[in-house]
């Protein structure tokens, strides 16, 4: 199941009230500015791992002036490299999309009077649209509801709590609904954010320019559906996310078990070790 650092985490409903466009792979109709290139420089210190970029910094005098510190992050290190280096930080171009598949998220009322999440209810008013997502649906309701249930776990569907932290129904018609229109209505590159790892992905976001105080992982999808196919190309290989902190000698070590208080089966020992110290 993917890994991701926000699953208890609420969202803000009243910023959901309009209608988003999920966009298909970038073709010749979509609007975009000039694509800059991350520079070779910058592309190997996001491939390295927390430790190396760190041990790399410091070899440059990272920290010296007692701001920085390991501490400060992958990406404030890598912008401080950079600066130094005389390098412009990647980040990517925005893009006009014109040639979309319309998902309605305006906000829906759950009948506990709570918001739903804009991914809990996928609808669409396109009818050709609507026909391949009916037909995919009676294709769902022949699963098992265990079989759904494991299937939205691996499309982030544990993600999509409503304004009162509560997931959408888990009831089999609903799953068969949802399923059917994530298969229809989701670009194959917005497929992969979703089933991805949630983790990785915040960190190919800031490795692309995204600098959103929110790593949840909808928010950064939301990011990256005005990012280029083409400019997530840029940050293909970015490094596995590192604890900042150093682990102790001591803890790495494996402490001894402590040693048994309690007497062997069968032992003749009428107070058990306790009684041996004494004598």
């Amino acid at each position: 199941m993917p890994r991701d650092r926000e699953p208890d985490e609420d969202y803000d409903s009243a910023q959901n009230t309009h209608e988003h466009l999920a966009m298909d792979p970038v073709d010749e109709n979509t609007q975009t500015t000039a694509t800059p290139s991350m520079s070779p420089q910058e592309a190997k210190w996001w491939a390295m791992s927390f430790e190396e970029l760190y041990q790399h910094a410091k070899s440059k005098e990272y920290g010296k002036r007692g701001k920085e510190s390991r501490k400060s992050g992958r990406v404030q290190i890598i912008k401080w490299l950079c600066k130094k280096e005389g390098i412009q930080p990647y980040k990517a171009p925005t893009i006009t999309p014109t040639n979309t598949t319309p998902i309605i998220d305006s906000p829906a009322i759950r009948n506990t009077g709570a918001v739903s999440h804009p991914e809990a209810i996928l609808r669409t008013s396109n009818p050709v649209l609507q026909r391949q997502i009916d037909e995919e649906e009676e294709k769902y309701k022949e699963w098992s509801a265990a079989g759904m249930r494991e299937l939205a776990m691996q499309r982030s569907y544990q993600l999509l709590k409503d304004s009162h932290g509560n997931l959408p129904s888990k009831s089999k018609k609903a799953m068969a609904n949802w399923l059917a229109s994530w298969d229809v209505l989701k670009s194959e590159r917005e497929k992969k954010w979703w089933l991805g790892d949630g983790i990785d992905l915040v960190n190919k976001a800031k490795a692309m320019g995204y600098q959103g105080a929110s790593t949840k992982k909808y928010d950064v999808i939301l990011w990256l559906r005005t990012t280029s196919e083409e400019a997530e190309i840029e940050a293909t290989k970015v490094a596995e996310p590192t604890p900042n902190k150093k682990v102790g000698k001591r803890k790495q070590e494996d402490a001894p078990e402590p040693a048994s208080k309690r007497p062997a089966k069968g032992s003749k020992r009428p107070h058990g070790w306790a009684m041996e110290k004494m004598l």
